[in-house]
């Protein structure tokens, strides 16, 4: 049953990645027509590199292979959480795609983005900044519990489904973060910004630094499947996870400090300082002496 339940998934999300794919190709299509700016070649780009990573997460060998290999597991959440959805987010999937939409649909939903039902309001009041970043770190916790995992692992299409609500709090998240449609909040300062992705960058190495050093094995699932004689790797309990929390320091620390860079960038631009200008007269000899000695100033 549970075999039959996965398959229907595997199609189901086949099936909406080709679905978003030829919404957002004809969205883009008939933008470009109208030479909307936001609709170029680098924002096409990034969406296929999104479509093609979720769909290597999800239909691939990796998904199988997780439950042999922890660095095969911890990289799919870093193609998902990290690489993926906020490529989804750069390339304005849901601007774009909107326009592939029929023409009533559309009206239909930006109506309902603007609009004051009771629905709008409780989609708002749930998806706020600070209760985005706390899910997805309870998610993130929840998924490198090593009890938690072991139960998760067990069954293959409950541990897929773990991984979409992981997705699921990465993408409300990075929506905030990244600050592309749909608007239904106020956008996030860029400072509150940078030192949310400090804290989920903290999160993160408290979990990736103990699996990278540790000696011992942690994960007692993959104790099980060290004993197969098909196994595609041959890595060791310790190595495979060193692996793991290898790869999820140097992903994770890659991505956060990038986004904090280039957030802070964005707020430079904003005001304008697109150089380092130094505080006038900084080193004026009035400034510089030491406490004291004001009196050897010459006037």
């Amino acid at each position: 049953m549970n075999d039959g339940a996965m398959n229907g998934l595997t199609i189901l999300l086949g099936l909406l990645l080709i679905a978003v794919t030829l919404f957002y190709l004809r969205g883009w299509a008939r933008l470009r027509q109208r030479r909307v700016s936001f609709a170029n070649v680098l924002r096409l780009i990034a969406f296929v590199f999104a479509v093609t990573t979720t769909a290597l997460v999800f239909l691939s060998p990796l998904n199988w292979l997780n439950r042999e290999y922890f660095f095969i597991r911890t990289g799919q959440y870093v193609l998902l959480c990290l690489f993926a959805i906020p490529a989804f987010f750069i390339s304005c999937a849901f601007d774009v795609a909107l326009w592939g939409l029929p023409a009533s649909l559309r009206k239909t939903i930006v109506r309902w983005m603007h609009g004051r039902t009771l629905m709008r309001r409780t989609v708002h009041n749930v998806t706020r900044p600070w209760i985005a970043f706390f899910l997805f770190i309870a998610l993130f916790a929840t998924w490198y519990d090593a009890r938690i995992s072991t139960w998760l692992l067990s069954d293959e299409l409950l541990h897929t489904l773990s991984l979409l609500v992981l997705g699921v709090g990465a993408m409300l998240t990075w929506w905030h973060l990244i600050g592309t449609g749909p608007r239904l909040h106020w956008e996030l300062s860029p400072w509150l910004a940078a030192l949310a992705i400090i804290v989920l960058e903290l999160v993160n190495m408290s979990v990736a630094v103990p699996l990278a050093f540790s000696t011992e094995p942690i994960y007692p699932h993959y104790a099980a499947a060290l004993n197969r004689p098909d196994r595609m790797f041959p890595l060791t309990l310790v190595d495979d996870q060193s692996l793991g929390g290898g790869l999820l320091w140097v992903g994770s620390s890659a991505v956060f400090l990038s986004s904090i860079v280039l957030i802070l960038n964005r707020l430079f631009e904003r005001h304008g300082m697109n150089r380092a200008d130094p505080w006038p007269d900084w080193d004026a000899d009035e400034k510089m002496i030491m406490p004291g000695l004001e009196h050897r100033v010459k006037k």
